[in-house]
């Protein structure tokens, strides 16, 4: 796990010095952990069984707070303000998104409401991929005999009868996981029910670089990797790079709707900034460019290999069902244990399709 690298933010914060105790500040869902000296990530539980909370980043100046993405829920994003609030008194006066998926920017109501000043900062097309995409998800998630109504209706009958849904017997572990879950999804989905969407108001093409209190932070876009537009936020000072889903260990990296041919040369061309540490999307922060390697390593294998097996002649289900990409798995640590056997076939196969459409122009 990271540890702070230094611990002098006496002169930024207008309370006085953070001890380290308070810059390693946690709530019963999330932990603040120092990236630089005035530079904190707010790493988070997932926020059901089934959906997670994107990383917070926050860099606090002397004239206010930089908070990059929102999370998933609104009380999420109201406990990390809590967090926030807990080593600077400063306003958030930007925050500022990496891409346009919901688990990173459905709080933001959270930041409006708490400092009706913020200032939401996204790419342009974000700005509507947001203002579309979060609307439909709440209203598509709460609709009455949705499929996420109906599958929350099939957990709680299984901890009614007692049994899983090939009529196992729930041991007392799983009825207690199961019942959690539950909990879990029932807020979820009030908090849907009533989700406020707050479109980003300062919208920028290619780059953008903010000033605060004496901080550079630089917002460029990336282009099509794991969105259509992947944003990174970079630190010139502190040498800290957040990537958004460009960068995922989640354990695994999340591949759904990506463009993995650009995709690959987006990682290249972070390879090649200077950095002490980098912020991905989802998972702890990293040190060193090791494992962003091993996705492009990734990304390249399942595009070369797919293209390789187009021009026999191979369908697409041919090649799902054949290639298993277990070589850069067994090289990579995070991605292996039986625990991810599922998730890993479910990725290679979601991977393998986004590259059939990549290679050939598709996508």
């Amino acid at each position: 796990m990271p540890t702070p690298l230094r611990c002098a933010l006496g002169l930024l914060l207008a309370a006085g010095p953070v001890s380290a105790a308070r810059a390693q500040a946690r709530d019963a869902g999330a932990r603040l952990e120092r990236v630089a000296e005035a530079v904190f990530v707010i790493i988070h539980d997932d926020a059901t069984d089934q959906w997670p909370h994107g990383n917070t980043g926050v860099v606090v100046t002397p004239e206010g707070v930089l908070v990059v993405d929102a999370t998933y829920l609104p009380s999420r994003a109201r406990a990390d303000i809590a967090l926030i609030r807990s080593v600077t008194d400063r306003p958030v006066r930007y925050l500022a998104y990496t891409h346009w998926h919901f688990d990173h920017n459905n709080g933001a109501i959270a930041y409006r409401d708490s400092f009706p000043a913020v200032t939401i900062v996204s790419e342009r097309w974000t700005r509507d991929y947001i203002a579309l995409n979060s609307t439909w998800w709440a209203r598509m998630s709460t609709a009455p005999g949705s499929a996420r109504r109906a599958s929350l209706a099939a957990l709680e009958q299984e901890v009614a009868a007692g049994k899983d849904s090939t009529g196992h017997g729930l041991t007392a572990e799983e009825k207690r996981l199961r019942a959690r879950a539950i909990a879990q999804r029932k807020s979820e989905l009030d908090e849907l029910a009533s989700l406020r969407v707050v479109p980003p108001d300062l919208v920028f093409d290619g780059e953008l670089t903010l000033w605060l209190g004496g901080h550079r932070i630089e917002l460029r876009d990336r282009g099509r990797a794991n969105s259509p537009h992947d944003v990174t936020i970079y630190l010139p000072q502190d040498s800290v790079l957040f990537t958004g889903d460009i960068v995922v260990q989640g354990p695994i990296p999340y591949v759904g709707a990506s463009w993995p041919v650009p995709w690959i040369d987006v990682l290249r061309q972070l390879e090649t900034v200077p950095m002490a540490a980098v912020v991905p999307g989802h998972g702890p922060v990293m040190r060193d460019w090791g494992y962003l390697r091993q996705v492009r390593r990734l990304l390249e294998a399942a595009t070369s290999r797919t293209a390789a097996m187009a021009l026999q002649g191979r369908t697409l289900d041919q090649i799902q069902d054949s290639l298993s990409l277990a070589d850069v798995r067994r090289a990579t640590p995070p991605w292996t244990g039986a625990a991810l056997d599922e998730d890993w076939r479910v990725t290679v196969r979601t991977l393998i399709e986004r590259a059939w459409r990549g290679v050939r122009g598709q996508g």
